[in-house]
Order: C-alpha cells, then sequence, then structure tokens
C-alpha cells in the first residue's frame, strides 16, 4: 500500500514537471562586448559580436506564468519553448530590432541562445501584448522592427519536452 502511494506521487510530480519544466540557472554569461548604438538605429540580431560566428544554435525561452497569460494569442503558452531548427533561428538572428535608448525593469521572461552547446547570449524578452521587444545589457530595450515577422518565427518554436532545464 505504501509503495502503491509513493509510486502515485512520484508519478504525478513527475508528470508535472514535465508539463512544467524545472528551471535550473548555473549560467555566468560573460560580459558582452559594448556595442554603441544611436537612438533609433536599426540593428540585427546577428550584428551582436557573440552571435556573428555562432554554429550549431539551440534557442530557448522561458515564460513566467505572468508573461504566459499576456501572451500574444500566436504564441504557445508552454513555460519553455525551444528551437534547433537552423532555418528558425537564422530567421530570428536576421529580425531588425530598433534600439530606443531607453530600458524596461519588469521583464522576467528570458530568451537564451546555445551555441555548439555554449551559452553565448542571454536577454530577458517580452512577447506580450503590450510590448514586444529585448532588454538587455548589449542593446538596452530593443524592439523589433516588424512585431508580426517575431511573433511568427517564436510561434513557430516547439514546447521544451524535458522536466529540468539547466541552463549552463
Amino acid at each position: 500500500m505504501t509503495k502503491k502511494i509513493i509510486l502515485s506521487l512520484f508519478l504525478l510530480i513527475t508528470g508535472y514537471f514535465f508539463y512544467n519544466p524545472m528551471i535550473i540557472s548555473l549560467a555566468a554569461v560573460k560580459d558582452p562586448e559594448s556595442i554603441h548604438f544611436k537612438p533609433g538605429q536599426v540593428f540585427k540580431l546577428k550584428d551582436i559580436p557573440e552571435l556573428k560566428s555562432s554554429q550549431n544554435m539551440a534557442v530557448y525561452i522561458t515564460l513566467t506564468q505572468e508573461d504566459r497569460k499576456n501572451l500574444s494569442p500566436t504564441i504557445p503558452k508552454w513555460k519553455v519553448l525551444k528551437s534547433d531548427n537552423t532555418a528558425l533561428i537564422h530567421d530570428l538572428l536576421n529580425c531588425n530590432f530598433r534600439y530606443n535608448n531607453s530600458d524596461v525593469s519588469t521583464i522576467q521572461s528570458k530568451i537564451y541562445v546555445y551555441s555548439n552547446n555554449i551559452l553565448v547570449f542571454e536577454s530577458e524578452i517580452s512577447l506580450n501584448t503590450n510590448g514586444l521587444g529585448l532588454q538587455n545589457r548589449t542593446t538596452g530595450w530593443a524592439t523589433p522592427v516588424d512585431s508580426n515577422h517575431l511573433l511568427n518565427i517564436i510561434s513557430q518554436f516547439d514546447r521544451f519536452n524535458l522536466p529540468v532545464l539547466i541552463i549552463k
């Protein structure tokens, strides 16, 4: 009887984490190279030095529960989204963003870009209906030039299917 209860609890907890993965961050991303953008300047993510020569890439987006409530309807509402699709990542890195010469401090969702299993870029990301954009030390607050294009790319990301995501 006790074994059945323990097994049931174990299966229940494991099932929960498959649906709602635990995110463990062990990452220590080195400080990015300085880039001096002018207000209103348009840039692509691939212009960021850490992303210029990246290969064998994978991108993870972790969404907080609060952010998932306000997501654009085209984005899957999973806690962690993932893509290792080369064409999709290429499109993401070639998205145009506009430097706004400002900062936003309330964003909690994140995007992580890996190259050859090494974390090369990390940024807060807002995908809610009120404002799309990236916030990080390199670009400050940057908004997509074509919001629908960015949403279309991210809407094609897959659900992360493991119970634990370790960011290292």
